[in-house]
């Protein structure tokens, strides 16, 4: 079960989706919406004209042009797109980055921190490299595509990261330590999610005190350890419900879920709808 589960990931993921927002609107038939909604993925949204409301995790930010928002996939999130406005979307799984590479969605757990301005001249530059990543993801036929894909968007990010620096003002000694934690366990959450729940096994493996790993997760997440883990678990299901053939029973089984019940229940309450009421919205995309 394991094997045949390691060869439908390289299948049936859609790791990476980039779409051109045009007076408002995108371009592409996306599953993006402008209603409150979570993802199953991490997303990149780059406004280059026009401005806006964005409502993210209960707090409402103003964005113009040289706004950059970094979203984890469990944040709660509405955007208004007014006609004028003008950007890029970015939509990517954590899996469509290699292991190094992986360190860069830990830019995106803090929902506080969601909002970047990008320096007025360094808009231009940034617009023409996710211009470059767009038109790349749009040109399937395109020999290596998704290495070409994955190694712009290792740029773009390792940019918003140096942006992101600047923007902040915090002890940088603590800081490093606790986003250390962070890499940390997230990784192992990444390798281990499907068999371990149980967060015995990552304060084993982390030799940090429960209290030390839920109130520095916690804090650069928003969302506790457990919870955190039990999210990344059903977006994950949401991608194979999506892009696979396997019943909704068989995806609960594959990532340890026993009770088909709980497991529905569970998907339900993080996406607003069950399983299979999300298997035929993404059959309409």
């Amino acid at each position: 079960m394991k094997e045949e589960y390691k060869k439908l990931i390289k299948t049936y993921q859609k790791k990476i989706m980039v779409d051109r927002i045009s007076q408002g609107q995108y371009d592409t038939t996306s599953p993006h919406s402008t209603t409150l909604h979570r993802h199953n993925y991490f997303q990149i949204v780059w406004i280059t004209q026009g401005n806006g409301t964005h409502l993210v995790e209960q707090e409402k930010y103003n964005y113009e042009a040289g706004s950059l928002f970094l979203l984890a996939s469990h944040f709660m999130h509405q955007i208004e797109y007014n006609q004028g406005v003008e950007g890029f979307v970015i939509s990517f799984s954590d899996t469509f980055l290699d292991t190094h590479q992986y360190q860069s969605t830990l830019l995106f757990y803090n929902s506080q921190e969601c909002l970047i301005q990008i320096p007025s001249n360094e808009q231009e530059l940034l617009n023409t490299e996710i211009a470059h990543l767009h038109y790349y993801f749009c040109k399937s036929d395109f020999t290596d595509q998704n290495i070409i894909l994955q190694n712009y968007l290792h740029i773009i990010l390792t940019k918003i990261a140096a942006f992101k620096l600047q923007q902040q003002n915090q002890n940088s000694t603590t800081n490093a330590s606790h986003l250390k934690l962070l890499e940390q366990f997230v990784l192992l959450v990444r390798d281990h999610f499907k068999e371990q729940k149980n967060l015995r096994f990552y304060q084993d493996h982390l030799n940090v005190s429960q209290r030390k790993l839920n109130d520095i997760i916690t804090e650069r997440t928003g969302i506790p350890p457990a919870k955190f883990i039990e999210q990344y678990t059903l977006n994950e299901a949401a991608r194979m419900i999506s892009f696979s053939t396997y019943s909704i029973k068989e995806i609960a089984g594959m990532l340890g879920y026993m009770d088909n019940s709980y497991f529905t229940k569970a998907f339900k309450k993080h996406f607003n709808k069950t399983p299979i009421q999300y298997r035929e919205e993404s059959l309409d995309l």
